[in-house]
């Protein structure tokens, strides 16, 4: 194998430790805090690939003024001697050489950063510079290292990592909360009116809601595959737990033996193998995020979360419990065949049994019509992954692969498959069983980091009368 061959001019501040001293390095990021007086400068100093900054001083004169207009959020690029830190046992510090770059901040008064205590509400209304504040570099690390955990995983299993249209012309969930896509826009006073027959496609197009169906087709070729494409919902929702443009880590596989029970064991050791990377990993940002917002212990929840299996128990266990413990919640009991619903959710797995919980055999008519059917005639093999504080996390499925089944399912609800035909015709051209499941990254980051905001966890969220970049 080809060894990488490129090289940064630079280091990164995490490298930046004792095995460098007297060395001359060269660092370039941004300032966490800076204090200045007559004859020195200190400097807390950041460049996202750490929790812990790294200090930089300087007593010299030209240096102390270029830098003292500088403040929190300010860029700043150097070169120093690693010395040690003259006041903390084990630190070091980096005596500033020669300043390459300084990139200051238009008005210091007005910038979001230098408000004391400004709150994740706030923040949200600063989407770019929020993303250079304590709370925000330790959730995008954590969310960067749930990526590599999730490769990672998939890699060591085998599965091949492909990423299906997310231009669609199937409504792959049945739920009608799709954008729609044209190139073709008259404008009649406040009506639009599109002629499909005359767009770029010729017919309706839209942005997908799930890559799942793709995923089936890719899955009776190469057996085990996955996406971490990004999915579209058009859901006029502002909840804490809703955006519109979301990452979805989707997964297929083909299975031998009892799927249902595959289907849960690997919707448990995915998770807490993200969990225990974290851990393991990321244990800096977690003590970061602990101390600043989670009173009740974000690395003690964490590993609680993996310190045993989850909770598995069927739908109709699930409104037996709801029903039972009904004057402890805020809203009215699911009948048998409705939704849970997240309050109902979040009540199962936060204060029943207070640990993850995996709640399988939906009603039939509740779920999707790709779903394999149980032989009771009125539940399919579903699961749906709830955790404390959140809710749902995983959606899956074991997948009906014979075709007199599905078209039942497609003949009751009287669909129209035209746009579905070749979905329908993978059961009759080499059809083998397969289960799947779909993972909302973002909902993972927010199980991760604490956060109590989607939003708060994702870049730039994109969600209901939300899009401003």
């Amino acid at each position: 194998m080809t060894l990488i061959k490129y090289t940064q001019d630079y280091i990164d501040l995490k490298k930046v430790n004792q095995d460098l001293l007297g060395q001359i390095i060269t660092v370039i990021g941004t300032i966490r805090s800076i204090r200045t007086s007559a004859d020195r400068t200190f400097i807390d100093f950041v460049d996202g690939s750490t929790s812990t900054p790294t200090s930089l001083m300087t007593e010299d004169k030209d240096h102390i003024a270029k830098l003292k207009i500088l403040c929190r959020g300010a860029s700043l690029g150097v070169s120093g001697e690693v010395v040690k830190h003259p006041v903390k046992e084990g630190l070091i510090e980096v005596i500033i050489k020669t300043i390459f770059h300084i990139g200051p901040i238009a008005d210091p008064v007005k910038y979001i950063l230098n408000a004391k205590g400004a709150s994740l509400e706030v923040l949200r209304t600063h989407k770019i510079a929020r993303l250079k504040s304590i709370t925000q570099l330790a959730v995008q690390r954590v969310r960067s290292g749930l990526s590599t955990a999730l490769h990672n995983f998939f890699e060591t299993l085998g599965f091949k990592l492909l990423n299906p249209n997310v231009v669609t012309t199937a409504d792959c969930e049945g739920g009608g909360e799709q954008f729609t896509i044209t190139t073709q826009i008259k404008k009649d006073k406040e009506k639009l009116e599109v002629d499909f027959s005359k767009d770029f496609f010729l017919k309706p197009a839209f942005l997908t809601v799930s890559s799942q169906l793709q995923l089936e087709a890719f899955a009776h070729a190469l057996m085990k595959v996955w996406t971490c494409n990004k999915s579209f919902r058009a859901e006029k929702s502002k909840t804490s737990r809703h955006v519109a443009e979301f990452e979805h880590y989707e997964w297929e596989t083909v299975y031998v033996g009892d799927g249902l029970k595959k289907l849960l064991d690997l919707n448990e050791h995915i998770t807490q193998y993200c969990i225990q990377y974290v851990l393991d990993f990321h244990k800096d940002d977690l003590t970061v995020l602990d101390s600043k917002f989670i009173s009740l212990g974000l690395i003690k929840r964490l590993q609680e979360h993996i310190s045993k299996p989850y909770i598995r128990i069927t739908y109709d266990e699930a409104l037996a419990i709801l029903t039972e413990k009904k004057a402890e919640i805020s809203v009215d009991i699911p009948k048998w065949g409705d939704d849970l619903g997240s309050i109902c959710e979040m009540f199962i797995a936060e204060k029943v049994f207070a640990h993850p919980v995996l709640v399988y055999n939906y009603p039939k008519n509740l779920k999707s019509f790709y779903m394999k059917q149980n032989d009771d005639g009125r539940t399919v093999q579903s699961c749906d992954l709830l955790f404390p504080g959140l809710g749902e996390v995983i959606g899956s499925s074991v997948r009906e692969n014979m075709l007199d089944k599905l078209l039942s399912v497609v003949s009751e609800r009287k669909m129209d498959i035209s746009s579905l035909q070749w979905y329908i015709d993978l059961r009759k051209d080499g059809s083998l069983p397969t289960f799947g499941a779909g993972l909302g990254f973002d909902r993972l980051v927010r199980i991760c980091t604490g956060m109590e905001n989607i939003r708060d966890v994702i870049p730039i969220p994109v969600a209901y009368e939300e899009c401003e970049y």
